[in-house]
């Protein structure tokens, strides 16, 4: 009896196939980013980057022996059938899978980003893992720039959001602030920007923010108000911060070693206000000023000045938001949720950061 059991495990073993839906790299054609904007007569343009795996190797650069990729758009009423559209153009299979990186043009978002997040979370190969990015103008544009320290300009964005020198957010971010109460999108803004003297040669810069009202861009914040928004938004990482002691002094420079923040609601005679609590570090790498820095007393009276230009920081651009953009970016709502849901419920739920004093 053992016996017909191997053979006829053994006479199985032969109708089974391995890898039978298999996918050859040579079938597929790899995209790199993809890039979204608002075409003519409000239809979609999806623009995707794709690889060139020929070209692709530890020691190609952008700028030998011709681009490692290439760029294919299409558009439609949405981006399924902007997609479609693009499929019938191509002879491979697109594939998004290796895709990192989502560009979204200023006049799409300005529209509105909410069915943009849908497909993205909805079909199986993008990922939601990939880093978001809205730009001024086309995303197009910054889509092509040339590459210089790496392979593809894709790459180049991909690193740009690791190093932490701006706000980091990936598409699973902007899905759950879409869909958290209290809490409004927000995204980076990546620009072009002369890599040299000559305006010829552009390469990206994170350049600062973009903020949302649901799924609506409504404004942007530069790279020195964007800082303020990963202090309060406990967030930041690394940075430098230069404080001038004046025209005749100079400047003193420290870099971050520690940024911590939490926002706190209370109320205080039936008003709600917010406390955003901020501890940081810094270490002195540069003092060009006249200051004696081994005196305690002058760094006592640097930290109250530091503390103070902070503050003022901080609040100007809690002021422009919530006045001018009438947004939440930084999670206030949230945290009023969360330790008084029933004053959300019924007051603060419909009104918002009208609400809210600092």
């Amino acid at each position: 009896m053992r016996t017909i059991k191997v053979l006829l495990l053994f006479i199985l073993t032969i109708f089974l196939g391995g890898c039978w839906d298999r996918v050859e790299v040579n079938d597929i054609a790899i995209v790199t980013a993809i890039a979204i904007d608002l075409a003519e007569d409000e239809r979609l343009r999806l623009s995707l980057q794709v690889a060139i795996p020929a070209k692709l190797g530890p020691t190609q650069s952008g700028g030998e022996s011709g681009s490692s990729t290439f760029i294919i758009s299409e558009t439609g009423a949405n981006v399924s059938e902007a997609y479609n559209n693009l499929q019938e153009k191509i002879g491979r299979q697109v594939f998004f899978s290796q895709s990192r990186v989502l560009l979204i043009g200023e006049d799409l978002a300005r529209k509105g980003v909410k069915n943009i997040i849908d497909f993205h979370t909805r079909y199986h190969e993008p990922r939601i893992n990939s880093f978001i990015m809205m730009t001024k103008g086309d995303a197009l544009k910054v889509l092509k720039a040339r590459p210089v320290l790496e392979s593809i300009a894709s790459e180049e964005s991909k690193e740009l959001a690791k190093l932490g020198k701006g706000i980091t957010i990936y598409v699973r971010d902007f899905l759950d602030m879409l869909l958290t109460e209290g809490q409004e999108p927000i995204a980076p803004h990546y620009s072009l920007a002369p890599l040299g003297d000559s305006d010829e040669d552009k390469g990206q810069k994170i350049a600062g923010s973009a903020v949302f009202k649901g799924e609506k861009l409504v404004g942007w914040l530069d790279s020195f108000e964007t800082r303020a928004i990963l202090w309060i938004r406990n967030t930041l990482r690394k940075g430098i911060i230069t404080h001038p002691i004046s025209k005749e002094d100079g400047n003193i420079s420290g870099e971050i070693i520690r940024a911590e923040s939490k926002i706190v609601p209370r109320k205080e005679h039936g008003e709600l206000k917010i406390d955003v609590n901020i501890i940081t570090e810094l270490r002195v790498i540069e003092n060009d000023s006249q200051l004696n820095l081994n005196d305690p007393k002058v760094i006592e009276d640097l930290q109250k000045r530091m503390e103070t230009e902070l503050e003022n920081r901080v609040r100007q651009v809690v002021d422009k938001v919530q006045k001018d953009y009438r947004s939440d970016i930084f999670g206030f709502g949230q945290t009023v949720y969360k330790k008084y849901p029933n004053d959300w419920n019924s007051i603060y739920k419909k009104n918002g950061t009208r609400c809210f004093h600092n």
